[in-house]
C-alpha cells in the first residue's frame, strides 16, 4: 500500500503544478513581449528614422540638382533660390543622418556624403556660369553623372535599411509564431493538469470525504451500525473518519446506557405505580422491598420505621435477614439519625445533605458485608417515617442514576404509605357514615310509616266534621278545618315524598313497566290538578297531541306529572299560564311543562334536582315546599332511561321538557 499522503501535501503538489506552468507561460508570454519591444524599438527608434533621414539627403539633393539646371537652362532666379535653400538644408540633412548612423554603417554614410560634397563643389561652378550659355550645358551633363553617383549610393543604403526592417519584421513574426505555439502549448499542458488534478482530489480526496459525510448521513437517518473505511484516502481524512467512528462508538455505548437508565426508569416507575396502588400498608412495604431489590439490583434491602408510626410494621427486609441474617444488627440500629430529604451513599465522598451516620450504623453495615451502602429517607409529608437501606455483597458502586432512582422509590413508598393510611381512615369513616345513613333510613322509614296512621285518622275525623256528620259546623269552624284539612294534605304529602326516597336509598324503589297511554295520565293529571288552579286564578293549557304509547310505570308517571303541574301552578302568580305539552320527536315522547310564574335565579338553577332544595325567590315569597319533588322526578326518569331539562329565566318563566324513550 502507498504511504498515506496528506491534504496539503496533494494540494500543494497538484496546485504547484498548476502554478509553475502559469509561471512558465507568463515567462514565455513577457520574454516574447520584450524581444518584440526590442524589434519595435530597433525600426522605429532607429531604421525608420534612417531611412527617413537618407531620404531627406536624397531629397535635398534632389532639389538642388532641379533648381540648379532650370536656372542654368532657364535663367529664371526663383530655381536659383531653390538651390540655395537646399543647400542649406544639406548641411543639417547631412549632419541628421551622420548622427543616427552606427559605427557599421559610418564608412556607407561617409562615401554617400562625399559623392554629395563632389557633386556640390562641381554645382558652385555651374551656378557661377551664364545661364543658357554653352559652358552651362556642359557643366550640366559633367554634373548628371557625379548626381548619379551619390544617387547610386544613396539607394544602396537605403536598400540595405530595407533589407534590415525586413529582417527585424520577419524576426518579429517568427517570434510571435513562436510564442504563440509555447503558450498554447503551456496552456494545453496546464487544462491537462487541472484535469488530472480534479481526478486525483475527486479519488483521493471527494470520494474518501463523500463516504464519511454519507456514515454520518446514514447515522442521523438511524442506520447506527454504519462506520466510515479509515484506510483509504489522505491523512487527515483518515483521520476525521477514525474520529466519526470513534463518535459512533461512544455513541453507541453512551445509547445503551441510556437505554439501560430509561428501562430502569420505567421500571422505578412502574414500581411506584405498584406502590400507590396498594390500599394496605404492608402490601404496600413489600412491594417496596421486592422491587428494589430487582429493578436497583441489591441484594439486602432494609426498611426501618421510625418509633412512634402507628399501623406500620417496625422492621421489614427483603429475605427477612433482619431476623436471623446478616441485617439483624442493623435492624436493630435506631434510624433517627436521618431527616426528612437525607441520603447516605459510602461510596461518595462528599454525601448530599449534612447528615452524619453514628457509629453503631457504620458498624452495623460493615457486619453485613464490604458492598456498598445506600440509605435513603422515606418520608410522608414533611415527616420522616423511617430508613431505607439498600446493601450490595460485591461492587458496583451505586451510580447517581441509581440514587436518585432509589429517592424516588422512598419518596413513592411514603406517599404509598400515607395514602394507605389515609384510605384505612377513610373506610373506617365509610364504615361509620354507612351506619348512620343506615341508622338515618330506618328513621325516615319508621317515622313516615308511623306518622301515616294518626295522619290518616285525623284527615277522616276532618272530613266527617266538614261533612257535618257530628252536627252543624258555623263558618268560622268550617274555616278553621279547612286550615287542618289543607296543612294535613301537606303534611301527607311530605310523608309520601320521605317514603319515596326512602325507597330510593334502600333501593326498594322498583319500576313496574308496562304499556300506558302518556296522553290518558296527562288529562288525569290535568283534572286532578284543576281545582287548585281554578283556586290560584291559573289557566291551564293542554297541547296533547295523542295517543302516546310507551313502555312505563304509570304510577311513576303519575307521580312525575302531579309533581311538575303542582310546582308550574303552586309558583305561577294569578292570571298566569300553565302548558302542558305531550308529543313525539325522533322516535321519543316529550312532555314539556312550561309556566309563567317567578322563574329561578341563574345561579341556583344547577342544584334544582338536589334533596330539600328551594330557590330563595320561593322562600322570600313564603310559597311552601319541601323541596323533593325534583328530586323525587329526577330519580323516575332516570329509571325510564330518559333525560331531563330546565330552562328558566327569573321573573318570566320555567320550562321543564322530559324526554322518555318508547320502550
Amino acid at each position: 500500500m502507498r504511504p498515506s499522503r496528506s491534504v496539503g501535501r496533494l494540494l500543494t503538489g497538484v496546485f504547484g503544478v498548476l502554478v509553475l506552468l502559469i509561471v512558465c507561460s507568463g515567462v514565455a508570454e513577457t520574454t516574447a513581449l520584450v524581444m518584440q519591444h526590442r524589434v519595435v524599438r530597433e525600426l522605429s527608434a532607429y531604421v525608420q528614422p534612417l531611412e527617413l533621414a537618407n531620404a531627406e539627403l536624397r531629397s535635398v539633393l534632389g532639389d538642388a540638382q532641379r533648381g540648379l539646371r532650370g536656372y542654368l537652362l532657364t535663367g529664371d532666379s526663383q530655381l536659383l533660390d531653390s538651390y540655395q535653400v537646399a543647400r542649406t538644408a544639406y548641411t543639417t540633412s547631412g549632419r541628421a543622418l551622420t548622427g543616427l548612423a552606427r559605427a557599421d554603417e559610418r564608412a556607407s554614410i561617409n562615401d554617400q556624403l562625399d559623392r554629395a560634397d563632389v557633386w556640390w563643389q562641381h554645382a558652385e561652378q555651374q551656378r557661377l556660369a551664364v545661364p543658357r550659355s554653352d559652358t552651362a550645358a556642359a557643366y550640366v551633363s559633367q554634373g548628371r553623372p557625379l548626381f548619379e553617383a551619390f544617387a547610386a549610393e544613396n539607394a544602396q543604403f537605403d536598400a540595405a535599411l530595407a533589407v534590415r526592417a525586413a529582417n527585424l519584421q520577419k524576426r518579429s513574426s517568427r517570434l510571435s509564431t513562436v510564442t504563440t505555439a509555447v503558450v498554447v502549448a503551456l496552456t494545453l499542458l496546464a487544462a491537462v493538469t487541472a484535469v488530472l488534478a480534479a481526478i486525483v482530489t475527486t479519488r483521493r480526496i471527494t470520494l474518501p470525504l463523500a463516504g464519511v459525510v454519507a456514515v454520518i448521513d446514514r447515522r442521523r437517518a438511524g442506520v447506527l451500525n454504519s462506520r466510515a473505511d479509515a484506510t483509504v484516502g489522505p491523512t487527515e481524512i483518515r483521520a476525521v473518519a477514525q474520529a466519526v467512528n470513534e463518535l459512533a462508538e461512544e455513541a453507541d455505548r453512551t445509547r445503551v446506557a441510556e437505554a439501560a437508565v430509561a428501562r430502569q426508569r420505567g421500571e422505578v416507575r412502574a414500581l411506584g405505580y405498584r406502590i400507590r396502588a396498594h390500599l394496605k400498608v404492608e402490601d404496600a412495604v413489600r412491594e417496596a422491598l421486592d422491587g428494589l431489590g430487582t429493578t436497583i439490583g441489591a441484594e439486602h434491602v432494609l426498611l426501618r420505621m421510625a418509633p412512634g408510626q402507628t399501623g406500620l410494621p417496625p422492621v421489614a427486609s427483603l429475605h427477612d435477614e433482619h431476623a436471623h441474617g446478616v441485617l439483624k444488627e442493623l435492624a436493630e440500629t435506631d434510624a433517627t439519625w436521618l431527616r426528612t430529604g437525607d441520603v447516605w451513599v459510602t461510596n461518595d465522598p462528599a454525601p448530599a445533605g449534612e447528615v452524619e451516620p453514628p457509629e453503631a450504623e457504620r458498624r452495623a453495615w460493615a457486619a453485613a458485608g464490604d458492598g456498598p451502602v445506600l440509605t435513603v429517607a422515606v418520608s410522608g409529608g414533611d415527616e420522616c417515617l423511617g430508613a431505607l437501606t439498600l446493601i450490595r455483597d460485591t461492587g458496583p458502586d451505586w451510580t447517581p442514576v441509581e440514587v436518585r432512582l432509589t429517592e424516588v422509590v422512598a419518596a413513592d413508598l411514603g406517599r404509598g404509605v400515607h395514602l394507605a393510611r389515609l384510605y384505612e381512615r377513610e373506610q373506617h369513616l365509610v364504615a361509620r357514615l354507612q351506619e348512620l345513613d343506615n341508622a338515618k333510613t330506618d328513621f325516615m322509614s319508621t317515622v313516615s310509616h308511623e306518622l301515616r296512621t294518626p295522619l290518616t285518622s285525623i284527615a277522616g275525623y276532618v272530613e266527617l266534621l266538614l261533612d257535618a256528620d257530628a252536627g252543624e259546623v258555623d263558618p268560622p269552624q268550617r274555616r278553621m278545618l279547612d286550615v287542618i284539612a289543607r296543612n294535613t294534605r301537606r303534611l301527607r304529602e311530605l310523608i309520601e315524598d320521605m317514603l319515596t326516597l326512602s325507597k330510593i336509598e334502600t333501593g326498594s324503589f322498583k319500576t313496574a313497566r308496562r304499556p300506558v297511554d302518556l296522553v290518558a295520565l296527562a288529562e288525569q293529571a290535568l283534572s286532578a290538578i284543576g281545582p287548585a288552579a281554578d283556586k290560584g286564578e291559573v289557566r291551564l293549557e293542554p297541547e296533547l297531541d295523542g295517543p302516546q304509547e310507551l313502555t312505563a310505570d304509570p304510577e311513576q308517571l303519575e307521580r312525575v306529572l302531579m309533581n311538575l303541574l303542582t310546582n308550574a301552578v303552586k309558583f305561577t302568580p294569578a292570571g298566569g299560564t300553565v302548558t302542558l305539552r305531550v308529543h313525539r320527536v325522533e322516535g321519543e315522547v316529550n312532555l314539556v311543562v312550561a309556566d309563567t310564574g317567578i322563574g329561578i335565579p341563574p345561579p341556583e338553577q344547577e342544584a334544582l334536582f338536589t334533596r330539600f332544595f328551594r330557590a330563595t325567590n320561593a322562600i322570600h315569597q313564603a310559597i311552601p315546599g319541601t323541596g323533593l319533588g325534583l328530586a323525587i322526578v329526577r330519580t323516575i326518569v332516570d329509571n325510564h332511561s330518559g333525560r331531563i331539562s330546565v330552562e328558566s329565566t327569573e321573573g318570566v318563566g320555567t320550562t321543564v321538557t322530559i324526554r322518555l324513550p318508547t320502550r
